[in-house]
């Protein structure tokens, strides 16, 4: 009895594609799975999260971090080089360390993204909310006002 129903779904054409009749539309959307949600609905459902908002805190303090950091790397950067000529002149020079300076700009780059991108996941996890459909105008009708009380002459 098992082997006979194993048989007939293998050899019914609904369930079985290489049986299906090739000029048969019908046969095609039975085996396409209904959408539960419009795609803008399941857009919306996706950005507006809460959690969101807890991203950007940590998001602005790791910016904040890296701020508080590029400051003193800066620094580390900048050394001052003095250098007595024949004369007994002191010449005070600056020397700047491109790896210091490049890895300060590169904090403050980095807290520049992670600014922005604050922004964008606190805008997401408070406003988005998904479009709300538009009100359609009312549609004139087809046929002429027949009050006699507001006809013009």
């Amino acid at each position: 009895m098992t082997e006979q129903a194993g048989t007939d779904a293998a050899t019914d054409p609904a369930t079985d594609p290489a049986r299906t009749p090739v000029g048969d539309p019908g046969a095609r959307r039975a085996e396409r799975k209904p959408a539960a949600h419009s795609r803008h609905q399941r857009a919306g459902g996706r950005l507006h999260q809460p959690w969101r908002v807890v991203v950007a805190a940590v998001e602005l303090v790791v910016a904040a971090v890296a701020v508080w950091v590029a400051f003193p790397v800066w620094n580390a950067g900048i050394r001052e080089v003095t250098v007595e000529a024949a004369d007994g002149t002191a010449l005070t020079s600056q020397v700047y360390d491109g790896n210091w300076i490049s890895f300060a700009v590169a904090l403050g780059a980095l807290a520049l993204v992670l600014v922005i991108d604050a922004i964008r996941q606190l805008m997401l996890g408070i406003a988005a909310k998904g479009k709300k459909p538009k009100k359609r105008k009312e549609p004139e009708p087809d046929y002429p006002d027949t009050d006699p009380d507001s006809v013009t002459p």
